[in-house]
């Protein structure tokens, strides 16, 4: 069995999607779709830059679910179906296309939206994040339990990455107390995030609100591919499930450790990162060093991986429509 995962924000870089742009035509039209859709030059700011352009919250999300959007056509073009699609925040919107629960357009006004409230959110509640490595999962979200309930300030889990790697979220001052009381606990590291808001956190509540409001505007199908939930790590089929953990993960931590769990008990044995960059296959290799993986760069890598995962495939590509 296969699974594609679909990476969130941090994957993007300068560059990305050129590749497959100038060697696919089908790649060259979704970029025009998202600036038509957008009403901006989309395209120009994933190839060209500049950075800070591209890491702008508002950008970055729709930038990176459109190029994860092309590589997984360019993926279902050439015959490879997945038994299972997850997405690390941003990239369950993504995973939800593939899954046809929405067409691009849809998912990419959607992302737009869900973009446009963090940014604001952030501004008005600034906060931040940061990364802890080597610390078990379970004592970093204890010693955030604590801080928070303490000063009554916010501080959480955002993400269970890794074995190895736990994200947390809230206000400055307190990411600031919980680095130096996480490091006296044993943590190798507690590194700061280049971001801009605590995502994934309290201070995400009024986002949660605005993207309960968008999602609601939305008709979303029932998944045609088997759909992992950030929110609780198990498939979600029932679109008002859906509807319900989309905005509710703006607040809540991906669970991304126990996605990947989950599936290697389904017995899922390749996983591809459908999208920019190597993030997702790295957390991988901290999971499971002998999992069978496989991350995209130019055109060819989309052969490469096609040929190479076809022996662990169980879907039949007839069952499914064409991805629009």
């Amino acid at each position: 069995m296969i699974a594609f995962m679909f990476p969130g924000q941090g994957s993007q870089f300068v560059g990305m999607g050129k590749a497959w742009a100038e060697g696919s035509e089908v790649a060259r039209s979704y970029f025009e779709r998202a600036n038509k859709a957008l009403g901006r030059d989309l395209r120009e700011i994933c190839f060209s830059g500049p950075e800070a352009e591209l890491t702008d919250t508002r950008n970055t999300q729709v930038a990176i679910y459109t190029v994860s959007c092309i590589a997984a056509r360019l993926l279902f073009d050439l015959g490879l179906i997945p038994d299972y699609v997850l997405g690390h925040s941003i990239g369950e919107y993504a995973a939800l296309y593939f899954a046809r629960s929405f067409d691009f357009e849809t998912g990419l006004l959607l992302v737009q939206k869900r973009a446009n409230a963090m940014a604001d959110a952030a501004a008005r509640n600034p906060g931040t994040m940061a990364a802890v490595i080597r610390l078990d999962p379970r004592l970093v979200e204890e010693t955030c339990r604590e801080l928070a309930a303490e000063t009554g300030g916010a501080l959480s889990v955002a993400g269970f990455n890794s074995p190895e790697q736990t994200v947390i979220s809230g206000s400055r001052d307190l990411i600031e107390q919980a680095t130096r009381v996480l490091k006296e606990k044993g943590a190798k590291r507690v590194v700061q995030l280049q971001v801009s808001g605590a995502f994934h956190s309290g201070l995400m509540r009024e986002a949660q609100e605005e993207l309960r409001a968008a999602v609601a505007g939305v008709t979303l199908r029932k998944p045609s591919t088997l759909f992992i939930s950030n929110h609780d790590a198990r498939p979600v089929t029932d679109p008002a499930i859906l509807e319900e953990h989309l905005p509710n993960q703006l607040t809540h931590p991906v669970r991304w450790t126990e996605s990947l769990e989950f599936l290697k008990r389904q017995g899922c044995q390749a996983w591809l990162e459908a999208g920019p960059g190597t993030v997702l296959t790295g957390l991988l290799s901290k999971f499971d060093p002998d999992a069978s993986s496989a991350s995209l760069s130019d055109l060819a890598s989309f052969e490469t991986a096609v040929a190479g995962f076809r022996a662990y495939q169980c879907g039949i590509r007839e069952q499914f429509e064409a991805l629009h």
